[in-house]
């Protein structure tokens, strides 16, 4: 075992001890604050009866689906708004006010426009991937040094030859890095989305645990949200570690 791994671990069970010492000195009452097995017994619960499985593969999905999407979407726009600046100029303003508005008001109406299935929580998770990775990669291509590009014109490169070769290395780094930044964010836009409304999630789980007051499938439900959106991250992080090995900064993680 690794000692990230093992850090882990320890983290994870000192929590566990303290949630019990708490509940034990507190005699804290399980309709607020069940212990960590009666959660455990929640959890196997709803995994024995087919239900939590479900509804970690709708989130997961909607998670997934939507941060691909803004990712492309944030790379390309990024790539477009530094090759074009008038287009820049005249669709920030937009994207900015889309980002700035809370994603709680955002929800209602797509949900009104696209209904209960997974189209508007992917659209919303979507929203929150998009402008970190927009962000992070017109940044990169706002650095690529001038002799790169004096040597792409004279080359003649096609713009597909010179986003391969010359923008994207440049553009994928700082890219990577707002793509950490959206995979902290994905679950909660998820989660927005699903209790507005859903018919399936772990946002409705929450909803559901919530209307029958028990906390015991709440912290469950979770639990499994902190434990997805880590997996999530650092799927990240080994997707940014396998295509940008070459990268200083990565050479200087494996050396670290």
């Amino acid at each position: 075992m690794g000692r990230a791994a093992l850090r882990g671990l320890t983290t994870v069970l000192c929590a566990l001890a303290a949630w019990q010492i708490i509940v034990v000195v507190f005699q804290a009452p399980a309709y607020l604050l069940p212990s960590p097995l009666v959660v455990a017994q929640k959890f196997s619960l709803l995994a024995g009866t087919g239900d939590l499985g479900r509804h970690v593969l709708s989130t997961l999905a909607e998670v997934l689906a939507g941060s691909l999407a803004g990712a492309v979407a944030g790379l390309l726009c990024g790539w477009l708004f530094t090759r074009l600046p008038v287009l820049g100029r005249l669709l920030s303003p937009l994207i900015l006010l889309l980002q700035t508005a809370p994603k709680i008001a955002i929800a209602p109406i797509l949900l009104l426009w696209l209904g209960l299935g997974l189209a508007p929580k992917v659209v919303l998770v979507a929203i929150v991937a998009f402008f970190p990775v927009m962000a992070g990669a017109a940044a990169g291509l706002a650095g690529v040094d001038k002799s790169y590009r004096d040597l792409a014109r004279l080359l003649r490169l096609s713009a597909w030859t010179r986003f391969r070769r010359i923008d994207l290395p440049f553009a994928a780094p700082p890219a990577f890095a707002g793509l950490r930044i959206a995979s902290t964010q994905a679950m909660t836009a998820a989660v927005v989305g699903e209790l507005m409304g859903a018919t399936y999630g772990l946002g409705y789980l929450l909803n559901l645990g919530q209307e029958n007051n028990d906390a015991g499938v709440v912290i469950a439900a979770i639990l499994m949200l902190c434990v997805m959106g880590w997996l999530l991250h650092e799927g990240v992080r080994l997707a940014e570690r396998r295509f940008l090995g070459w990268h200083e900064s990565q050479m200087a993680q494996a050396q670290a």
